[in-house]
C-alpha cells in the first residue's frame, strides 16, 4: 500500500481524530510498506478497541471496530462500507457502537 491511497482521506480522518482526542497511526516505525489509519480506545475498566480504515476503493471506503483487549476476551467486530463522502459521519457512528461495547454490563 502506498501513503497515497490514503490522501482523498487523511483531512478528514485527521479532524476526527483531533476532535475525539485520539492518537492517530499511521505507519510501523521503520516498515514504510505497513501504512494504515487507526486509533484506540480504552474503557475506563481497562479494555482496549480499535477503530480502523482502510484506503478508499473506487468512491467507498471500509471502515472497521473491533476489540483488541476485553474482560473475559469476549469478541467484537464491526464491518461499515460507506461513501468516502460519508466517512465523517461514519466515524464518528462507530466511536458510538465502540462506546456501546464499552458500556455493556
Amino acid at each position: 500500500m502506498n501513503r497515497r491511497g490514503y490522501e482523498p482521506l487523511d483531512a478528514t480522518i485527521r479532524e476526527w481524530a483531533e476532535r475525539h482526542h485520539f492518537t492517530l497511526f499511521d505507519s510501523i516505525e521503520n516498515m514504510p510498506d505497513q501504512v494504515f489509519r487507526t486509533v484506540y480506545l480504552s474503557s475506563e475498566s481497562g479494555e482496549c478497541f480499535q477503530i480502523w480504515v482502510d484506503p478508499p476503493q473506487s468512491d467507498h471506503v471500509a471502515l472497521h471496530a473491533a476489540d483488541v483487549e476485553t474482560r473475559d476476551d469476549e469478541e467484537f467486530r464491526q464491518d461499515w462500507r460507506v461513501p468516502v463522502q460519508a466517512l465523517a459521519a461514519a466515524l464518528d457512528r462507530a466511536v458510538e457502537h465502540v462506546h456501546g461495547w464499552m458500556s455493556r454490563r
